[in-house]
């Protein structure tokens, strides 16, 4: 009787010395009946592909429907909507535009009123205000502005799918199916890919291109061919458009390639390598900064570099004399540091250069870069300086060697402060990944020293750390951005990618301890699927319960990472069912106003609670604008206030005025804990974990009296 051949199985395959890809199993291997087993086999795997990303759709897609826009959405769609309707990318330049313009198309499709809005200050002026546009915007789409956002946001989660497509791709190359799919269980139930997959921000969106794009230039890496190439160099053009972060993709590429050219064995010469891999190189920049060029439809492309106006300190330098008359602008960020700093390429032989990238690109770095680096301080001063006629201590005070920058003001673990931590991000990783994703990637990190493997093993697994480390060094680092952990999102590919490791691990073990390691991986895939369905739809506010949840009192975290802005409508809800006839204070951190009800034909009754003296300016003095303010008092009854300025953010606030049209956007400036009063009381309920309600009584009133003087 003939012996049946079996099918290699993906984890066995032994990689050629050339470190090309290795063959791919037979598909036509059969079984005792039936079908042909990897035929059979695929079925399954495809089946449980589609059930793990239809749960996270489906988690995402009901979770959107419950919540507001947050912070950013609130400018990132209507921005992307002028891009379609007039074709130019001059509104919010402060990112690249590819998410913005796909959570855009269903909206514009839809027919939003967009016309007025030409018409006003926020597009027609030399420095359009993506913020006062997307104010206007709310203003004149009042009747269905959460619908309208709604469709945004439901193509938001194809993101996080494609994300998922490629950690179980990736992963199944290294490890086999097993590893694939534990690797694609933990992307798809980690509550801060949920959280964020549904948000019209470019976070997940370069999170996946992103990974994406170094997938494609691993297995180019492994087989360099022209095709291969080509495909990286368009993913990574494609990862550009999506964030300006990828742009460190550039300088670990070249560290990836120069591992593997070292490490790797290979029958090649250097000399060719070397070659072949520099020609490559420049071909995938070169397709690269052709797909950025398109992404923007080339406008602006060829621009002389000498013709901007720069402000970041990478691109600029002191002009001659230490001032000059700077072009005018409403925008405070520029008037600040134009007169003390001019395009560094202006007067040099690159002056005239056609520059090869889109100008709304090299402008919107230039200004994400300023917010990287922080406004230095001299500029600010020396500004002052110069509006009070004291032109020579403006110079001086420019010149000047302190290097102390001005940035958001950041807070970790009940305290609030103007320079972040370096620690920042590795804590938010520990209060923010599930119990069950932690003790994985511990694990897999541990089998990192204990199991052999081969000189390309090792390569791969340095590809897979090097990105993450890099984005954290970065970030930890060369950067003041302590604001939430959406800045580093993008390492979630990598390490849910390496832990896939353990399945061929666990499957290596014979009796007793492979029962054991396969119980473990499915209960800790089990605990994190819980700790996402626990805080359903909530996923904004997810903390795990080794840190103390999303109610710990004082948080661990704030801003993004528990309350940016989504819970207005839930609380408009709550107040509807409980205090239907009832005023309620309120103190929103968010960009929608609130008085947005009113204008839907849901008269809502709130009033600012009263301000820390002191601690509130008028964002615009010279407004004609008749504005209620905060309250001078503070009385018994019920309080709605954001857990971020509960915890001491400033922010910008909304005055409840009648006069909707003429106090739109907002009105009051609060700074340095406004409402640290609220500190003193225990909330009776909370709205998403991110509002928190108070029913204040006469005796709590005089507990916050002192806080209140004068």
């Amino acid at each position: 009787m003939a012996r049946k051949s079996r099918a290699p199985q993906r984890s066995e395959v032994v990689p050629p010395s050339d470190g090309r890809e290795p063959p791919e199993a037979s598909e036509h291997q059969t079984g005792p009946e039936g079908p042909p087993r990897d035929v059979r086999r695929f079925f399954w795997i495809g089946l449980a592909v589609v059930a793990l990303l239809g749960q996270h759709l489906g988690l995402a897609e009901r979770s959107l429907l419950t919540e507001n826009p947050t912070v950013d959405e609130v400018v990132h769609m209507p921005a992307g909507l002028t891009y379609w309707d007039q074709h130019t990318f001059r509104l919010y330049h402060h990112n690249p535009p590819l998410v913005k313009m796909v959570a855009a198309l269903p909206v514009w499709l839809a027919g939003p009123v967009l016309a007025p809005l030409y018409q006003r200050k926020s597009w027609s002026e030399r420095d359009p205000s993506q913020a006062n546009f997307a104010h206007d915007f709310a203003y004149v789409n009042a009747d269905r502005y959460f619908e309208l956002f709604d469709l945004a946001r439901m193509v938001m989660p194809l993101f996080s799918i494609i994300g998922g497509l490629v950690v179980f791709a990736w992963s199944c190359r290294l490890y086999g199916a097993g590893g694939g799919l534990l690797s694609l269980a933990l992307w798809v139930f980690c509550p801060n890919i949920l959280a964020h997959g549904r948000l019209v921000t470019s976070d997940v969106g370069s999170t996946a291109f992103g990974a994406g794009a170094t997938y494609l230039f691993w297995r180019y890496l492994r087989d360099p061919r022209w095709g291969r190439a080509s495909l990286a160099g368009v993913a990574l053009g494609l990862a550009q458009l999506t964030k300006f972060s990828m742009l460190l993709l550039y300088l670990v590429w070249p560290f990836l390639w120069l591992i593997r050219l070292v490490v790797a064995p290979a029958v090649e010469t250097w000399s060719l390598r070397i070659g072949r891999g520099v020609v490559h190189g420049a071909w995938v920049v070169a397709l690269s900064i052709l797909t950025i060029d398109a992404g923007y439809m080339f406008e602006g492309v060829g621009r002389p570099l000498g013709s901007f106006e720069f402000a970041s300190g990478s691109l600029t330098k002191p002009p001659p004399g230490g001032l000059r008359t700077a072009p005018p602008t409403r925008n405070q960020l520029y008037a600040w540091i134009w007169p003390f700093a001019q395009n560094r390429f202006r007067g040099t032989f690159l002056e005239n250069l056609p520059a090869p990238l889109p100008e709304h690109y090299l402008l919107g770095f230039d200004e994400q870069k300023i917010e990287a680096d922080g406004i230095p301080l001299r500029f600010i001063q020396a500004w002052n300086a110069l509006n009070a006629g004291d032109r020579s201590g403006a110079l001086a005070l420019a010149g000047s060697s302190d290097r102390s920058v001005a940035g958001y003001s950041v807070y970790l673990n009940g305290v609030l402060r103007g320079s972040g931590w370096w620690y920042y991000y590795l804590a938010a990783l520990a209060y923010k990944v599930p119990e069950g994703s932690c003790l994985l990637l511990l694990t897999s990190i541990a089998l990192l020293f204990v199991a052999r493997r081969s000189r390309e093993s090792w390569v791969d697994e340095i590809t897979l750390w090097t990105v993450p480390t890099a984005i954290l060094l970065a970030m930890s680092v060369l950067t003041d951005i302590n604001l939430g952990l959406r800045y580093i999102l993008a390492v979630f590919p990598y390490l849910y990618i390496q832990a896939g490791k353990l399945v061929p691990f666990v499957e290596s073990l014979a009796g007793r301890s492979r029962s054991f390691g396969r119980t473990g991986l499915i209960a800790c895939v089990g605990l994190t699927a819980l700790s996402s369905f626990a805080i359903h739809p909530d996923y904004l506010a997810y903390f795990n319960h080794v840190s103390g949840g999303p109610d710990r009192m004082p948080a661990r975290l704030i801003d993004s990472n528990l309350d940016w802005g989504q819970d207005l409508v839930g609380l408009r809800r709550w107040c509807r069912e409980n205090i239907p006839d009832e005023p309620i204070g309120l103190a929103y951190f968010g960009q929608i106003n609130p008085g947005i009800f009113t204008l839907r034909g849901d008269g809502f009754d709130w009033f600012l609670p009263p301000i820390r003296p002191g601690h509130v300016d008028r964002m615009d003095p010279a407004s004609p604008a008749r504005l209620l303010g905060p309250a001078r008092e503070l009385k018994p009854g019920w309080f709605a206030v954001s857990a971020s300025l509960v915890y001491g953010l400033g922010w910008r606030l909304y005055d409840p005025t009648p006069f909707l049209n003429e106090a739109w956007s907002p009105s009051w400036n609060a700074k340095d804990d406004p409402f640290g009063y609220f500190r003193l009381f225990e909330p009776v309920e909370r709205i998403g974990h991110s509002i928190l309600i108070y029913k204040l009584t006469a005796g709590d009133v005089a507990r916050a009296a002192q806080l209140l003087k004068p």
